[in-house]
């Protein structure tokens, strides 16, 4: 007869893992209380280890179970040494204090572009060149390309919306005329008729599937997905401009021109600037002005290529952790384990 994994987990934490008694004690010995309006609250600092904070670091956000965590990670080594469940700047001054001869060796720190981290930094790790992270750049970068498509296809979801709404209309004043003539009403089947493409597909259809096509350069799409994209650009041309402009930004965020001169990086910065006005596509105006915002940090990314991708990788990891324990059953016997495994300096 088999042992089932509840009793598995049971012996597993009880017995083998060391979390009771002394783990659990440890696991809120660093805890913080804050105001939070007329009352108290209590910040869970599952991990704080000074001794993990070194000359390159990261500093991310993870949602585990129900809360947002903020995550300080090594860069080099990959070893958390800071992990507390808020994301606010004056909370987590609080609760890093216990860091604070240790973060004076931070010499970068990555982040994503939140004014929460930025005050963070600052206040913290004065001295530090802050970096904005490059997976966070891209992806709104990726997500402001997307929503020009998005917004194409939501108008015309709105005529489908606004068809089969005068559809209804049409078919309750016939069900009047109907019942008003002593006719049986027999109701008829709603149809939206769009036109089709080149391609087989439909406008709708095609914004559809061009989701996936529009991430990649066009070096690496297939004859279909080329094929996709000449009907789609001729159809809406803003897509067409905006895909180029995302093209081109990253083009200039590449690896490849790190340590090129900051003149020149600045140009070319600059030069996607003026282009984007040209285009007048309000998503990538957003996103230009939070490049504008955050040019200083962006732009120190090609003194030496420093990403986030231990800080991501850690992060995806996590997530794999969580998943192959059936989620966070228990938060503080979860972050006993997540503290031993990507923590420990013993592992």
């Amino acid at each position: 007869m088999g042992i089932s994994s509840q009793t598995l987990h049971h012996w597993y934490k009880e017995h083998l893992s060391g979390y009771e008694p002394i783990g659990r004690i440890e696991i809120h010995q660093n805890d913080i209380t804050v105001k939070s309006g007329n009352k108290q609250e209590i910040i869970d600092i599952p991990i704080l280890l000074p001794e993990n904070v070194g000359v390159a670091m990261a500093i991310d956000e993870k949602l585990i179970g129900e809360d947002f965590y903020t995550i300080f990670t090594n860069r080099e080594t990959g070893r958390i040494a800071f992990c507390g469940a808020t994301t606010n700047s004056k909370h987590l001054e609080q609760a890093m204090y216990p860091l604070t001869d240790s973060l004076t060796q931070v010499q970068t720190i990555t982040r994503d572009m939140s004014p929460s981290y930025a005050r963070l930094c600052n206040n913290i790790m004065p001295s530090a060149v802050q970096i904005a992270d490059k997976f966070h750049v891209i992806k709104n970068l990726m997500d402001a390309n997307n929503a020009v498509r998005v917004r194409y296809r939501q108008e015309i979801l709105e005529t489908k919306r606004k068809a089969l709404a005068r559809f209804k209309e049409e078919e309750g004043i016939r069900r009047k005329e109907c019942e008003k003539d002593g006719v049986k009403f027999k109701a008829q089947k709603f149809v939206h008729k769009e036109e089709k493409l080149a391609n087989g597909e439909t406008l709708s259809e095609i914004l559809s599937r061009s989701h996936l096509m529009l991430y990649k350069f066009s070096e690496q799409w297939n004859y279909k997905q080329q094929f996709r994209a000449e009907i789609l650009f001729d159809k809406f041309p803003d897509i067409a401009q905006a895909y180029k402009l995302s093209c081109i930004f990253r083009a200039w965020y590449s690896k490849s021109n790190v340590g090129l001169h900051n003149l020149q990086i600045e140009k070319g910065l600059h030069d996607w600037y003026d282009e984007v006005e040209m285009a007048d596509i309000d998503e990538m105006l957003n996103f230009k002005a939070q490049v504008e915002a955050n040019e200083d940090i962006i732009s120190a990314y090609f003194i030496r290529g420093n990403t986030n991708a231990i800080a991501e990788n850690l992060n995806k990891r996590i997530k794999q952790y969580i998943a192959s324990n059936n989620g966070v059953r228990e938060v503080d016997f979860f972050f006993f384990r997540i503290k031993n495994f990507f923590a420990s300096t013993s592992n």
